[in-house]
């Protein structure tokens, strides 16, 4: 009996530290983006892709390395630029590795970017992944609030301008113009397969290389653990 419970004893001693250690203490890896320091947990959510299909972020994402740009069509600047370094790391994966890698980008304009416009956008860019947005997007409609908490889970920064020289009235969700402009400070997520936020690439810092190297590194750790 005795040899019975110090054999536990010890099992539980073995495995303890084991079971207490925090996800934290697994972040490893050689990255040159900035680092999301301790890891950020991204949230599970559900929104509407471009061809109108609904999308779980849980079941389309687990044991994948995620990358997400936080994008709108109407943004003739930054917003093509990313989406072509996105393009160019895609086409540059193989098979094995892009099955390992889920694409996203995620819109900053749903009152604009409904599935049609992403659709256009899509195949205009020849950006051959999945581009999110709302159907619904009424301020109080659950559709709205989910966007909204994806946006804070990953601190995606833009206000709304009024386009002063216009006289129109109209107002859609958020109450915001019918006319208006978005200025945004956002980036590119990189997110591992236990679905911890690891690397953010600013809009403007994007080295094509380098975001290719931090996301294999990422697709490393899979086949490490």
């Amino acid at each position: 009996m005795k040899r019975g419970v110090i054999a536990l004893f010890l099992t539980i001693i073995i495995l303890t530290p084991g079971c207490m250690s925090s996800p934290e203490s697994t972040f490893f890896g050689n990255f040159h983006g900035d680092l999301i320091e301790n890891g950020k947990k991204a949230n599970d959510f559900t929104l509407i892709t471009h061809d109108n299909q609904t999308y779980n972020f849980k079941e389309s994402t687990e044991g994948k390395v995620v990358i997400i740009a936080f994008l709108f069509t109407n943004c003739y600047d930054i917003c093509p630029i990313v989406t072509h370094n996105l393009r160019i790391v895609h086409e540059s994966l193989n098979q094995s590795e892009l099955d390992k890698i889920e694409f996203l980008t995620i819109t900053v304009d749903p009152w604009r970017d409904n599935t049609s416009i992403l659709t256009e956008w899509k195949l205009g860019t020849k950006s051959n992944w999945t581009h999110l947005t709302i159907n619904n997007v009424d301020d109080e409609s659950s559709e709205f609030q989910q966007l909204s908490e994806v946006w804070n889970n990953f601190n995606v920064g833009f206000s709304i301008e009024t386009n002063q020289t216009t006289e129109s009235t109209e107002t859609s969700g958020r109450h915001h113009p019918g006319d208006y402009d978005i200025e945004h400070s956002t980036g590119t997520v990189l997110i591992d397969h236990n679905g911890y936020q690891r690397v953010w690439w600013g809009d403007y810092d994007w080295i094509i290389d380098l975001v290719h190297e931090d996301l294999l590194e990422l697709v490393s750790q899979i086949e490490d653990k």
